[in-house]
């Protein structure tokens, strides 16, 4: 019942943006409910004397119909005709049936029911057009209970039957609200929830690099950031950069250059500690690995690993001017001792360290590890 509820309330959202699609749901949730508490007054028109309550009975006929026309005509996509006929419909019925039958049938009670959702349902109009509305229904809401609640009403109801239909009168407009509030908070939770992983997804593109799909100097920063707050916490620091790459990328072109950069990115993420350690794309054909919690001889025996894992590769490099006719790295390292993380230190220094070493490592003849440790 709830499932084909559901897809009743979600005709005419297809294609709409978020805040439309809401109003729309919300319209035909309206629609849809004033169909359904207009059926009880319906069957007990119907088993108390359908003869006498036929103008009442006719008249709820035409009006449930006049609800479920709001489905067609979001359908349709006339979404601002739809909501406001809705509610011009619950207006006339309210004040329609109260004039048939007394205000002891509590049916007028629904106006609260049309103000409370107002607000929902008119969200992008003007506080005064909210606010006129408002007014419209206090004041068909007085008319109803002032003066339809006195003298003879033409259509008569037990005393018996007025107290049973005023007690579900009132709870129906209690449910009916808290339903209504109940959806729209849960279509905004979904809202949240979408916008939340949204962000989340546009947080980790904005830290991604494009190209290799590694992390980039964005999350350097973060990961640096993240384990300063480790008491004690020291961090090895890496630095690769392909060997005569602008000769490559000159000579077998830019399409394979990315390719060769990306199976790189690979091969030294697979060299690695996966769950602990960081692989990023520092800058055009340069990498930057972090290897936290790790010593000076694992930083150089990582080092090595990660140098051996490109050389594997053995990626055609036919025109670099040494004749080793292979893609190979050269590599510096450094490390963040515990003492770097004081407030104020400079977070360079390791870096810098590994690029001088890196440096030397291209002068004294590429594909080679050179450290940049103090003593080294």
């Amino acid at each position: 019942m709830l499932k084909w509820l559901a897809k009743l309330w979600k005709i005419g959202v297809h294609g709409t943006e978020p805040a439309l699609r809401r109003r729309i749901m919300l319209t035909n949730q309206l629609g849809v409910f004033g169909a359904l508490t207009t059926l009880p007054y319906q069957l007990f028109y119907a088993f108390t004397g359908l003869s006498y309550y036929a103008p009442v009975f006719a008249s709820n006929g035409v009006i449930m119909a006049a609800y479920l026309w709001t489905l067609w005509a979001n359908y349709r996509g006339r979404h601002d005709s739809a909501r406001s006929f809705v509610v011009f419909v619950a207006m006339i019925q309210l004040m329609m049936v109260t004039w048939y039958l007394g205000r002891g049938l509590g049916v007028h009670l629904f106006y609260f029911t049309i103000v409370s959702i107002l607000p929902l349902l008119f969200e992008r109009a003007r506080a005064t057009v909210v606010t006129a509305l408002a007014v419209v229904n206090v004041g068909l809401f007085w008319i109803c209970d002032q003066q339809f609640g006195h003298g003879t009403v033409p259509l008569r109801v037990s005393d018996t039957a007025l107290s049973v239909a005023f007690g579900f009168s009132a709870l129906a407009a209690v449910t009916l609200i808290s339903a209504f509030m109940l959806l729209f908070r849960y279509q905004i939770d979904v809202a949240e929830q979408k916008l939340r992983t949204s962000n989340r997804e546009l947080e980790r593109l904005s830290a991604t690099d494009a190209l290799t799909e590694l992390p980039n100097r964005r999350a350097v920063e973060a990961f640096l950031a993240r384990w300063a707050r480790t008491p004690g916490a020291v961090v090895g620091v890496v630095l690769c950069d392909i060997d005569y790459f602008k000769l490559y990328n000159d000579h077998y072109g830019h399409l394979l250059g990315d390719r060769t950069l990306y199976a790189i990115g690979d091969a030294l993420r697979d060299a690695t500690r996966r769950d602990l350690d960081l692989v990023a794309r520092y800058g055009g054909e340069e990498f930057m690995i972090l290897l936290p919690q790790a010593d000076p001889a694992y930083i150089a025996a990582a080092a090595e690993r990660l140098r051996s894992a490109v050389e594997a590769l053995a990626i055609e490099h036919a025109y670099r001017p040494d004749a080793l006719g292979i893609v190979t790295v050269s590599i510096g390292y450094s490390q963040f001792e515990k003492l770097d993380w004081r407030l104020g230190a400079p977070r360079r220094e390791p870096i810098d360290a590994a690029d001088q070493a890196l440096y030397r490592a291209k002068s004294s003849g590429r594909n080679r590890v050179v450290s940049g440790l103090p003593g080294d």
